[in-house]
């Protein structure tokens, strides 16, 4: 899996679930631009996969989403550190593609916890980072 680079699949600023849905279909290979037309090869993490993802100083933070009880463990607390997070964006939540009903999805916070929230929040520091599966990168 590979994450998006800081632009139209990693913005400084929120949007609704919908809206950052459609967006990862329409980046381009690189992750830098809007297409016109869907090219499908940007997603939005799961939850588990962002849960999975999460570091701190360097590490892997090992952690497993517990869906039976829908929640995160953690071996090592998160933090929003670099690589994954950008430390200077407002940027401090993140949606994943994870639904829960029709109305509510997963979001992810830099600190590793996870909440349901109603897709159609668009707070300025709630935004998404794209990822891709690295086999399918063309």
């Amino acid at each position: 899996m590979g994450w998006a680079p800081q632009g139209p699949g990693w913005p400084d600023r929120g949007m609704p679930w919908a809206q950052a849905k459609r967006r990862c279909r329409y980046l381009t290979e690189d992750g830098t631009a809007v297409a016109d037309t869907p090219q499908d090869i940007w997603r939005l993490p799961t939850v588990e996969e962002a849960v999975r993802s999460m570091a701190r100083h360097g590490r892997n933070c090992g952690g497993e989403w517990d869906e039976g009880h829908a929640r995160a463990i953690y071996t090592i607390s998160p933090d929003k550190e670099s690589p994954l997070w950008n430390t200077h964006s407002l940027v401090i939540y993140w949606w994943t593609a994870t639904e829960i009903d029709d109305e509510n999805a997963y979001m992810i916070v830099y600190d590793g916890k996870v909440w349901p929230r109603n897709k159609r929040y668009a707070g300025d520091y709630f935004a998404f980072r794209a990822v891709r599966d690295v086999k399918a990168a063309r």
